[in-house]
């Protein structure tokens, strides 16, 4: 995994590789709009080069629209598929309240197709651990 370029990314963005676990996190740090949202997700693409194990944290983020969610699902992980070559795995964190009591621990599937794996969690720890074991299960 290459370090990324922080100095590009604004600041209610955060980018951090983890290369002991091939993992890059994402923390979104306070509410955005639409606008915000989508810059902050291209600036993401530009460092597609860190991996295809990715953990976003949503919690801090704030509640996207339909729309928003829409272009998430369709333009942004199907650039960030394109753009590592490879099937790419999504971890986002949201509140805990969003999902059912089971879902926080195995995660809320989300998409699964030839392009993405994501799912929606609660805590970080069982995320990086399904992060974890896909990257094993792929290895294999």
């Amino acid at each position: 995994m290459k370090p990324p370029s922080t100095s590009a990314l604004p600041s209610f963005l955060s980018l951090q590789v983890r290369p002991e676990l091939a993992v890059a996190i994402i923390r979104w740090l306070r509410p955005v709009s639409a606008a915000e949202l989508q810059q902050g997700y291209q600036l993401l693409l530009q460092q597609a080069q860190t991996g295809h194990y990715w953990l976003v944290d949503l919690r801090q983020r704030g509640p996207a629209s339909e729309d928003d969610t829409h272009w998430v699902l369709t333009q942004f992980i199907g650039s960030l598929a394109r753009q590592t070559g490879q099937r790419v795995y999504l971890a986002f964190l949201v509140a805990a309240g969003q999902l059912h009591a089971d879902e926080q621990q195995s995660g809320s599937p989300m998409v699964q197709n030839e392009q993405a794996h994501v799912r929606l969690f609660g805590e970080e720890a069982p995320a990086l651990h399904w992060l974890a074991s896909r990257r094993q299960h792929h290895s294999a």
